[in-house]
């Protein structure tokens, strides 16, 4: 039997590897154990409330960072990466702190350290000082044969990282999302295989994290899966659900997040003014799409009894973050409200890849509803970000700067809903890697590979 441990430390890793078909591909096989590595009892028994098999375990770990060198390299990863998205996001942590000198000393900083060798440097010192025994156990108990580390910026797998390079366990590392490479961090320790979404983070890889391009295999996207010749519930049931009648059809609202914006609820306002007026045409209604990883004011729904809306998710925490987990049913959910929406609106977001590949028109707002906004509360700065340049390039997403622009595209939109279908289709291709359904076949795959 061989045993393979795979993280669950973030809402996206089980949204990726959990809840497709990763980890039962990897039970496929008779010989095969998986461990799934948790922060939490609550998560542990969150999950194997719904995935159990005698060959599937949990087990809980609790991580803190511990000795000199493993806060130092902690906080220097964040240093040896620079980019677009970086640069926006230093300029925005100086704002909030206000502190100019020290803005402009980090980013001499950051000028002199994001160098390969610099990087490299760091990574023999990471394997040779950081110090951190909180995984050894588990390996001693279960002897495993490969790794799956899902978020390889996290310290705390890292170290699991760390330990396995130490007893010669093989690890495959996952880019979970389409701007890690660009907008986290450097990678502390490299795996010796690394699976990415597409061929864009392919060479993000290269360039950025210093991986060597012959350990790197285009895997595809394992949660849009799902997406790939998908069956909607009936439009007629899925309307009914969502306090629609038959003969109506919506427009979606994706916010953006009170952590991010101050326009949200004055976008979601305007829409709704247009609803009410009959500017979108008969019966054109309004639904709105809350993240499922961020926090909800409960006093601006309380404003808005005529709302319709979905707030998807279990959170573990009562922060915005990492810590949150969307059901089957939720997940189901979210590919109705795709597939039977008129369009998405939204700012920056990834919902906009999703939309595409429904094939379904996208807007996002180029405007702001509050003037002279900070940087971190400012949505349409994110456009500025390395990884959502490249999503806005394919010509998919129509960017109104103004309330009447906006009005304008929803309108013909919902006219000519085929507008731009060539440059979505050149959005899934771009963003999707191969989309055909077997992206999580294609990981486990590489996992047993491995694991040999």
């Amino acid at each position: 039997m061989k045993t393979v441990f795979v993280t669950l430390f973030q809402g996206v890793e089980a949204k990726n590897l959990l809840r497709t078909g990763v980890v039962r591909y990897l039970l496929a096989g008779d010989d095969t154990e998986v461990v799934l590595l948790v922060t939490s009892e609550s998560r542990k028994e969150h999950y194997a409330k719904e995935f159990s098999d005698p060959r599937l375990r949990y087990e809980v770990v609790r991580w803190q960072p511990r000795g000199f060198w493993e806060r130092l390299l902690a906080r220097l990863k964040f240093f040896t990466l620079k980019t677009a998205t970086t640069d926006l996001r230093r300029r925005m942590i100086w704002e909030r702190r206000e502190r100019a000198v020290g803005y402009r000393i980090g980013k001499r900083i950051n000028g002199w350290l994001a160098r390969p060798r610099v990087r490299a440097w760091l990574r023999r010192i990471d394997e040779r000082f950081a110090r951190d025994h909180t995984f050894a156990p588990l390996f001693e108990r279960y002897q495993p044969r490969a790794v799956l580390a899902a978020h390889l910026f996290d310290d705390a797998e890292n170290a699991l990282v760390r330990e396995a390079k130490r007893r010669r366990v093989p690890v495959i590392g996952f880019i979970n999302s389409w701007d890690k490479l660009t907008a986290r961090s450097a990678l502390r320790l490299l795996p010796d295989t690394l699976l990415v979404f597409n061929a864009i983070v392919r060479d993000e890889a290269i360039q950025y994290a210093d991986m060597p391009a012959e350990r790197i295999a285009i895997a595809g996207i394992p949660q849009y899966d799902r997406y790939v010749g998908y069956r909607p519930t009936f439009r007629s049931d899925f309307l009914k659900k969502i306090g629609l009648a038959p003969n109506e059809r919506f427009v979606l609202y994706a916010p953006m997040g009170e952590a991010f914006s101050t326009s949200d609820w004055d976008i979601i306002d305007l829409l709704h003014r247009w609803e009410t007026n009959g500017s979108f045409g008969p019966e054109v209604k309004l639904f709105v799409r809350f993240q499922p990883n961020d926090t909800f004011a409960k006093q601006e729904m309380e404003r808005r009894p005529w709302l319709r809306y979905d707030r998807p998710g279990t959170r573990f925490s009562a922060a915005r973050g990492v810590d949150w987990d969307m059901g089957e049913d939720e997940l189901t959910h979210l590919a109705d409200t795709l597939a039977h929406m008129e369009m998405l609106i939204c700012y920056a977001s990834s919902m906009s890849v999703d939309a595409a590949c429904f094939d379904k028109p996208i807007i996002n707002i180029d405007f702001e509803m509050h003037v002279n906004e900070r940087l971190l509360k400012s949505p349409t700065q994110f456009y500025q970000m390395a990884h959502y340049k490249n999503a806005l390039a394919t010509g998919a997403i129509r960017m109104p700067k103004s309330p009447d622009e906006l009005l304008g595209m929803i309108q013909a939109y919902l006219a000519d809903p085929a507008q731009d279908r060539e440059a979505r289709s050149r959005l899934v291709a771009e963003q999707c890697g191969p989309f055909d359904g077997h992206a999580a076949e294609r990981l486990a795959a590489a996992i047993l590979r491995a694991a040999k």
